[in-house]
């Protein structure tokens, strides 16, 4: 620990010597079209201040409102697009309004290219032209991954993926108890909700779904990981015979299995009937005033704002805590190696002029140093940390550290809308794990802060069931963690745009999820017992078609994957 110590201590005081760039550069406006659900930023937000002072830039956000789908449509169909936009699907790439960043950051972008080069072969093959063998013909990139690129020793401890997540007052309530099963944690909480009808004068809501929109993917994602799969997207796969075999969810013997025991558990009263008519809003409200015991949901949706809301309201205990359930006997599998985020992040539009595109690959380039990460992720000394110079405050001379009312401030959402760039740094490439220098992204991950920084409510659950974090909590029970070289398969999600099998198989996903799954699923859970087996053959023929045209367009990419990456 002590070497640990005097290495992160060089960093530091490395970094606190090095200044930030310089305000003597030409001003570039970039526009930007964004999906995150935030505030515009304040004139006097200091860490854009920071970026317009420094770098020269400065950003005009076209921020999401309404359905994202039909946004990126117009945005298509107008071709008034502006600077950067956030891509979070394959529709600008597949309407050709992506520049090819590839010759850009092999040219302007020395860092990124050193950041990327472990993503490199995996980033090309994601968004090169293939031939009908899946063989590479033309390279490209087109985005830039915002998550999952690790440049040093990944730090092991966050968790935001997958789960059940529980309210931490529901653990507690009941002294901590081993939830291994989906039958134990609906047991659970409904043991909670009887006990407590309301919460804070509401009525308390004990299990909600978000299936507003794209994030539908949680109303029909719960089968996949009850079944002890990892996250392949809508399908899973299984090595039957020494091959490779990929089978999709929708009509699986786990997808009947759990709108089975939802259909009980719905009539049970423990799953919200407007689950499938709120909308975003209006279920995060109800997540926001602390009744909603539990949810099945990836973490990174709530993460970071709408659970810091409740923590800002001081309802610590309202926070949730994810559990691995399955069905009995089943091995949990929702922990993964870090994945590098592919065809997310920033994409950079045809419609950008060729010089101002070079001028943004090299302030990227520029902000992904270690100093101006600092500056994104830690802050400015004296504001939102300081310098234990005699060590009296961490046992470690020169060592970084927050006070309490500087991790409050992190914690709070309204705060760090004010003060920090989250719009940019969410979404651009970023520095994670915590690198050989002993500089981490993450202030949290230096070992003092991170003990300092834990609220209560978290340190007591995790002594409760002997782990350290929620990420060890996750792959407690869980044996293997490392991904098959060709995982995940979601990364190749067909785009209409490219034409024949793709195509093809974009339109059976638009029956599979929209035509089917939003019409049969809230009937297999809310319809009466006695129709659940006619409404599970109208449900799986409806799909039929659909689905053998996906399972032969997954069949071929994991079959070039393999080429590509092998299999273990």
């Amino acid at each position: 620990m002590k070497k640990v110590m005097t290495i992160v201590l060089t960093a530091l005081l490395a970094l606190s010597l090095v200044g930030c760039g310089n305000g003597s550069k030409k001003p570039l406006d970039i526009s930007v079209f964004t999906i995150q659900n935030r505030e515009q930023p304040s004139a006097d937000n200091p860490a854009y201040k920071w970026i317009a002072d420094n770098f020269g830039v400065t950003f005009q956000w076209d921020v999401l409102v309404g359905d994202k789908d039909q946004k990126i449509g117009l945005y298509i169909s107008s071709g008034d697009l502006p600077d950067l936009v956030e891509v979070d699907s394959e529709k600008f790439q597949g309407a050709g309004l992506l520049r090819d960043l590839k010759p850009l950051l092999e040219k302007y972008a020395p860092n990124l290219m050193k950041h990327y080069a472990g993503a490199w072969k995996k980033m090309i093959y994601q968004d090169s032209k293939k031939d009908a063998n899946g063989n590479v013909v033309e390279e490209h990139i087109y985005s830039l991954p915002n998550y999952g690129v690790v440049d040093g020793i990944t730090s092991g401890t966050y968790y935001n993926q997958n789960g059940w997540w529980i309210q931490k007052a529901v653990l507690k309530e009941f002294g901590y108890p081993e939830i291994k099963t989906i039958d134990q944690y609906f047991d659970l909480i409904e043991s909670y909700y009887k006990k407590y009808p309301t919460i804070d004068g509401m009525p308390t809501i004990p299990f909600s779904i978000l299936t507003y929109d794209w994030e539908a993917f949680n109303l029909w994602n719960p089968p996949n990981f009850l079944g002890g799969n990892p996250n392949d997207g809508n399908g899973h796969v299984e090595k039957i015979d020494g091959k490779y075999v990929y089978k999709d969810n929708f009509a699986s013997d786990d997808a009947k299995k759990w709108f089975k025991l939802a259909n009980g558990y719905y009539k049970r009263g423990l799953i919200d009937p407007a689950s499938f008519t709120d909308n975003k809003d209006q279920y995060y409200a109800k997540i926001t005033q602390g009744r909603v015991l539990g949810m099945f949901i990836q973490g990174w949706e709530f993460m970071g704002q709408y659970d810091q809301a409740l923590y800002a309201a001081g309802k610590d205990e309202r926070t949730y805590a994810p559990l691995p359930v399955t069905f009995e006997g089943v091995e949990p599998k929702y922990v993964d190696d870090d994945l590098p985020n592919l065809q997310r992040g920033y994409g950079i539009t045809v419609n950008c002029p060729e010089e101002k595109a070079i001028r943004i690959i090299k302030f990227m380039d520029e902000m992904i140093e270690e100093k101006n990460q600092k500056v994104l992720y830690w802050g400015f000394e004296g504001t939102d940390y300081l310098i234990d110079k005699d060590g009296s405050v961490t046992g470690t001379k020169g060592a970084a550290y927050r006070t309490q009312e500087m991790r409050d401030n992190w914690m709070d959402p309204n705060w760090n809308q004010m003060n920090r760039a989250m719009f940019w740094l969410d979404e651009a490439p970023k520095l994670e794990g915590t690198l050989p220098s002993g500089y981490t992204r993450d202030m949290n991950d230096l070992p003092w802060e991170y003990a300092a920084s834990q609220k209560a409510v978290d340190v007591e659950l995790w002594k409760a069931y002997g782990v350290g974090s929620y990420k060890e909590f996750m792959r407690k029970n869980q044996k293997e963690v490392r991904n098959e070289p060709w995982y995940p398969l979601w990364q190749c999600n067909p785009n209409a745009e490219n034409g024949g099998e793709e195509e093809e198989a974009k339109l059976a996903q638009i029956v599979m999820e929209d035509n089917c799954a939003r019409k049969y699923l809230p009937k297999l859970i809310m319809g009466s017992e006695a129709d659940f087996e006619k409404t599970w053959a109208e449900y799986t023929a409806a799909l039929a078609p659909a689905l053998e045209t996906w399972n032969k367009y997954f069949q071929g990419q994991l079959d070039q994957r393999i080429k590509a990456y092998g299999g273990n």
